[in-house]
C-alpha cells in the first residue's frame, strides 16, 4: 500500500502556481462571496506532527500558510470551525483502514496553535463533517453563505465535506494551498473534479483579498 500511494512533500510555490493555472477559473464564482466561515478539517497531531503514524510531509508548509490565514480571519470576526476526527471498531472507517483513531488518544488532538485560533470544535467519525454533526445548524445560525475548506486530507475528508456543503446550498471555496494529502496526484485529482462542479480553487492570498473587499 505504501509503495502504491507514497508520501511526498509537494506543497511548494511551483506546485501551487501550476494548479492555479490549470484549475482556477473566476467564472466559477457565483458572485463576490460573502458571509464567510472557515472549516479547519482534522488538523490533528496524527497528521501534522512529525512521528505521527499518518504524518503528512507537507505539514510544515501547510501550517506556514494556514496560521496567518486563520489569524487574519479571527482578527476580522470570521468564524473558524474545526473538526476532530476519531473512530474505532467496528465502525466502517476502522474496518477500511484497519486502524483506530480513538478520541482518548492524544494523537487525535488538534494541534495547539490551530486549536487556539478556532471558535468551535466539532467531533466527527467519517469523512463528511456534516454527517451526524451539528455543523449545518451552526453555519445557518451564523448566517454563513460561503465556506472555505481547509485541512487534511485533501482527497478524503476535505473533498467529501466540500461536496456535502455544496449540496446543502453553501458556496464553497477550496484553496489550493489550504489543504494537504499524501502526494500531489491525490491533491490534483481533487482540484480537477471540484473545480469543474463544486468550488473555485484560488490560493489563500486571493481569499484574503475577497474578505478585505467586504470589510
Amino acid at each position: 500500500m505504501k509503495g502504491r500511494f507514497p508520501n511526498s512533500n509537494y506543497l511548494n510555490d511551483a506546485f501551487i502556481a501550476k494548479m492555479k493555472e490549470k484549475y482556477y477559473r473566476k467564472s466559477k464564482m457565483p458572485e463576490m462571496p460573502r458571509n464567510f466561515a472557515i472549516l479547519g478539517i482534522d488538523l490533528q497531531r496524527i497528521f501534522l506532527q512529525e512521528g505521527g503514524r499518518a504524518y503528512l510531509p507537507s505539514s510544515p508548509t501547510l501550517m506556514d500558510r494556514l496560521i496567518p490565514f486563520y489569524r487574519y480571519a479571527r482578527k476580522n470576526g470570521i468564524k473558524i470551525i474545526l473538526t476532530r476526527h476519531c473512530h474505532k471498531k467496528p465502525e466502517i472507517m476502522a474496518l477500511w483502514w484497519r486502524d483506530e483513531m480513538r478520541c482518548d488518544d492524544n494523537e487525535t488532538e488538534i494541534v495547539e496553535r490551530v486549536e487556539e485560533l478556532g471558535d468551535i470544535v466539532i467531533q466527527k467519525r467519517t469523512y463528511d463533517a456534516f454527517y451526524k454533526t451539528n455543523l449545518e445548524e451552526i453555519l445557518k445560525r451564523e448566517n454563513v453563505e460561503t465556506v472555505v475548506v481547509t485541512g487534511v486530507m485533501t482527497h478524503l475528508c476535505c473533498e467529501t465535506t466540500a461536496r456535502s456543503a455544496f449540496v446543502r446550498g453553501f458556496n464553497v471555496i477550496f484553496p489550493i494551498d489550504g489543504t494537504i494529502t499524501k502526494n500531489e496526484k491525490f491533491h490534483e485529482g481533487t482540484l480537477r473534479y471540484l473545480s469543474h462542479g463544486f468550488a473555485p480553487t484560488p490560493d489563500l492570498k486571493e481569499v484574503i483579498g475577497w474578505m478585505q473587499q467586504l470589510q
